[in-house]
């Protein structure tokens, strides 16, 4: 259990002034609501450990764990459309007249205001981790548009959160390419996957899975001018996971060595493997963040 599957990474201000109670607190008063039957969607804060459930962060060594729920209404477009226009179709035939456009709109957005309390349910939750000793917000999303969401609604609840995506003296597809031409800084390792593409928003992509990426045939599109915006990594020997040009981190997974510690846990409950999983996770992530940034030149000052 490696907790956070992808990573969006951002820098908290030093000046932040945050504690876990204060974070506890603020999050307290802005709690998850299910959506009213009128409701396309509600959004709001969860207790994050199922073993402390009145708790609304999980917090250790300075590591606070927060959790948001959304709850979606899904009203497919088409749908509303169609009933709309049976309605209209009704209308003109029962009056003998052509329904206007102001009316046609009333109409749709009358049907979509009856449809709503009969629509899908879509339920989705998005944890964050904000480390109060290193000043790092890691939010575990795929999404940069999802990261951002969550932030808006922590800085909601906070009143303020001085934060900034993480820029680096090398850029990450800069760092990747020379990594993939020559070696890679200790204590990382190559994996077999990477993505190549030429610059520009239109330029040519290639992909290799599975591969070794000495291979001739990968040397032979960086030669072109082919350049890394993403790549599979190794790191320590414990964790795997994907770069990319973006400087977001995917698909995380532990290795061997950190599963067999994971395993050999003295624990007996799943409160216990919570906390131990917890503990063993925040502590590697302690030490991966910062090596991976010294890897890209250290950070670029705000």
């Amino acid at each position: 259990m490696l907790w956070f599957r992808n990573i969006q990474l951002y820098r908290l201000s030093p000046e932040h002034a945050l504690s876990a109670e204060s974070i506890a607190e603020c999050l307290m008063k802005k709690p998850f609501f299910p959506c009213g039957s009128h409701d396309l969607m509600s959004q709001g804060w969860i207790p994050p450990a199922p073993h402390v459930p009145d708790e609304f962060i999980f917090a250790r060594q300075d590591m606070v764990l927060v959790s948001l729920k959304t709850e979606e209404k899904i009203l497919p477009a088409v749908v509303v459309k169609q009933e709309a226009e049976e309605r209209i179709r009704h209308i003109e035939e029962e009056e003998a007249r052509k329904v206007g456009r102001k009316e046609a709109k009333d109409i749709r957005e009358r049907v979509a205001e009856e449809l709503r309390p009969r629509a899908f349910t879509r339920i989705s939750t998005h944890r964050a981790l904000i480390d109060l000793k290193l000043n790092l917000i890691l939010v575990d999303s795929a999404a940069a548009a999802k990261a951002e969401n969550l932030l808006v609604s922590l800085r909601d609840a906070l009143g303020s959160l001085p934060t900034r995506l993480i820029q680096t003296q090398i850029t990450p597809q800069t760092a990747m390419t020379s990594w993939l031409e020559n070696e890679v800084p200790v204590p990382f390792e190559l994996d077999a996957d990477c993505e190549l593409k030429f610059p520009g928003d239109d330029g040519a992509i290639a992909r290799f899975v599975r591969q070794d990426l000495h291979s001739d045939e990968v040397k032979q599109h960086l030669a072109t001018g082919k350049l890394v915006s993403k790549m599979g990594m190794a790191w320590n020997e414990r964790i795997a996971f994907q770069l990319t040009e973006k400087l977001e981190i995917k698909r995380m997974s532990m290795l061997d060595v950190l599963e067999d510690e994971l395993k050999d846990a003295d624990v007996d409950t799943q409160d216990a493997m919570f906390e131990s999983s917890f503990a063993l996770a925040t502590g590697e992530l302690r030490q991966f963040i910062p090596e991976l940034i010294t890897a890209l030149g250290e950070e670029l000052a705000s």
